[in-house]
């Protein structure tokens, strides 16, 4: 397993992190503009409620991802805790609330979501747990900005979501 981590270099999970959160910004976006349809016709105060512990749980293991920078261990607590939880309540959502009222196109969306945010997560697990970010200082400026943009970008569905 050394060998993987010191043949993968902080571009290579820099560009993965960034990828799959585009991908998964992109399409949040598109369900979220879903759910702003389906909220007035379908959408139970009990299934808002998932979702807020869903962004709750989200964001308490990007916290722990970014506190591995200083202390993976005490940060692996917290990740644990709070990435069962958020897997927990994604499915309860699914097998829940959209099982029987999902479209084809929602479903599909979903599926995206999944796969994409569990590369990121997974990618920056790795690059943070194993490595403690090295090489993330090294970066160049335009993955930064990158980074900055699906943060805000972020930050502002999870806002809208969380008013639902």
């Amino acid at each position: 397993m050394n060998t993987i981590l010191n043949d993968t270099s902080p571009f290579q999970l820099g560009l993965i992190t960034l990828i799959s959160a585009t991908v998964f910004t992109i399409i949040w976006a598109l369900d979220s503009k879903t759910h702003g349809k389906l909220v007035k016709i379908d959408v139970t105060d009990k299934e808002l409620q998932t979702h807020r512990n869903i962004l709750v749980a989200s964001f308490l293991m990007e916290f722990s991802l970014v506190l591995m920078y200083w202390n993976q261990w005490l940060a692996l607590t917290l990740f644990i805790a709070s990435f069962v939880t958020r897997i927990v309540h994604e499915f309860i959502d699914e097998l829940h609330f959209h099982t029987d009222r999902c479209s084809i196109y929602e479903s599909r969306l979903h599926l995206g979501m999944w796969i994409s945010i569990l590369t990121k997560t997974s990618a920056m697990f790795i690059w943070g747990f194993f490595m403690q970010y090295d090489g993330i200082l090294e970066l160049p400026i335009f993955m930064y900005l990158w980074a900055v943009i699906i943060f805000l970008t972020m930050s502002y569905i999870s806002l809208i979501e969380w008013k639902r």
